[in-house]
């Protein structure tokens, strides 16, 4: 009885050994043959479900949308690390940075169950304080996410497939019409913003300190957006914390300001994503801003403003 548990045990030793050796090797492979060429693009977004529907890049010259939705900084921050050491012709970045990503909602985009499994192709790029967090948040997730990369790299590495550019998210084109149905739901009151503690994830925003300090670390310029938002919104509900947390974690990045942008019901499909009509509009408006040399300014967030009340004017002109 002794041998046979002896052997039992040497066995499973062996095959749970066999398996994290070959766990570790398959990353090490994807992690070092992993390609995010996005070929000689000088601007290049990030960031989570308001970017993705906000910035149509094929309408925005020299422009790249890597947005995701439901895209936490912690894994935006593996993507980041990729595509910058990747591509050299990267000159400036654009980070959303809007009210919901302060908010302690953000540490389940990180850690729970739904975040590790749809995130598991970053797995093979997270450094050991990066598992470690996994791990100690939700281990059974985690292992259950490193079993599906494990699969997926096993297929990659047998089809040589390491392009990465095609899944690192993009423009989402949203046809969705929900603004007027939302307002006429809404009480008079509920209109009034009522500025309240809101709980925050420290967990996001230092990793979007970290996504700060590997941009200048590369010498590459960083700068903070917030899409428009509609202003019917319950978002901005902690905007004192919203700028409070910016201005004194962040003071010294520019937060290029677009959450007023002059949109109309129909351009929004809900209170806090613009729809394909919107993102057209926005991304055009926006297209033109940098040919006429915003990211040369002195006083970016006036030039914006100022360009803004032009659109106003002209839309009120053919009320």
């Amino acid at each position: 009885m002794k041998k046979f548990l002896y052997k039992t045990l040497t066995f499973i030793t062996i095959s749970i050994s066999l398996i994290c050796v070959s766990f570790i090797f398959t990353n090490f492979l994807i992690n070092k043959n992993a390609k995010f060429k996005l070929g000689k693009v000088n601007n290049v977004i990030f960031g989570h479900s308001h970017s993705e529907c906000a910035f149509n890049d094929s309408l925005i010259n020299n422009f790249k949308n890597l947005s995701q939705s439901r895209q936490s900084y912690f894994y935006s921050y593996q993507k980041i690390k990729k595509v910058l050491l990747q591509n050299n012709d990267i000159e400036n970045v654009f980070i959303e940075f809007t009210n919901n990503q302060i908010n302690e909602v953000m540490n389940e985009w990180i850690w729970d169950d739904l975040s590790i499994s749809s995130r598991s192709i970053y797995l093979p790029f997270l450094d050991k304080t990066d598992v470690n967090l996994l791990l100690n948040k939700n281990s059974k997730s985690f292992i259950t996410g490193s079993s599906k990369s494990f699969r997926n790299n096993l297929i990659n590495l047998l089809l040589f497939d390491y392009n990465y550019t095609d899944k690192m998210g993009g423009y989402h084109w949203l046809n969705r019409f929900k603004t007027d149905s939302l307002i006429t739901t809404l009480v008079k009151d509920t209109l009034v913003f009522h500025e309240k503690k809101h709980p925050l994830s420290n967990k996001n925003i230092e990793y979007l300190e970290k996504i700060v300090t590997f941009c200048k670390d590369k010498n590459v310029n960083i700068y903070f957006v917030r899409s428009p938002q509609h202003i019917y919104t319950n978002a901005r509900k902690n905007e004192k914390i919203f700028i409070k947390i910016k201005n004194e974690k962040f003071k010294n990045i520019i937060l290029l300001d677009f959450n007023d942008f002059p949109l109309d019901n129909n351009e929004f499909g809900d209170f806090e994503h613009l729809n394909y009509r919107g993102a057209k509009k926005f991304s055009l408006w926006f297209d033109e801003l940098l040919k006429n040399g915003l990211l040369s300014k002195n006083n970016k967030n006036k030039f914006i403003f100022n360009e803004m009340n032009k659109v106003r004017t002209h839309n009120n002109a053919y009320k």
